[in-house]
């Protein structure tokens, strides 16, 4: 038994310094935590101007779930679009955000990429916040751009 342990103990300091060894500047953990309260939102109402779990708009759902995490994001879709970096869709990694247009004019729909093709991203009124693939036509037909705000 007390070699059972032993080896036991032995393989979770080598998990330890496995994680120990990971680039400290990759905001992994971060990103994670991101996504995890996105993802803890789903089924929520939308609400107009709404930024916590009663209820979310598109840009509120992404300065909560950023919030939870530490990062101060802004709180309007413009301002989120402008606060970071634009990259390619194709180098989207979880946590960037995703923008669309459907209405003509300036207004513009958030969503927060959570990887293997899907975002979260409270769509609209009388819907919840919701999962949907970023390649559905629908979605694909209304791309803007991909910014990313953990550099």
């Amino acid at each position: 038994m007390r070699r059972l342990a032993t080896l036991l103990l032995i393989v979770v300091l080598a998990m330890l310094a496995g994680c120990a060894s990971a680039p400290k500047d990759d905001f992994g953990a971060q990103r994670q935590a991101i996504i995890e309260t996105a993802l803890g939102q789903l089924g929520r109402p939308y609400r107009y101007g709404g930024r916590d779990p009663s209820g979310f708009d598109c840009s509120g759902l992404v300065q909560f779930s950023y919030a939870e995490a530490g990062v101060i994001v802004p709180r309007d879709t413009k301002s989120q679009r402008d606060f970071g970096k634009t990259i390619e869709l194709d180098q989207a990694r979880p946590g960037d955000l995703l923008f669309y247009r459907f209405e003509r004019g300036n207004g513009l729909h958030v969503g927060l990429y959570i990887g293997d093709g899907r975002m979260v991203h409270a769509p609209a009124s009388g819907k919840q916040v919701s999962l949907v693939a970023v390649e559905a036509p629908e979605w694909k037909k209304r791309y803007v751009e991909t910014v990313r705000l953990l550099r």
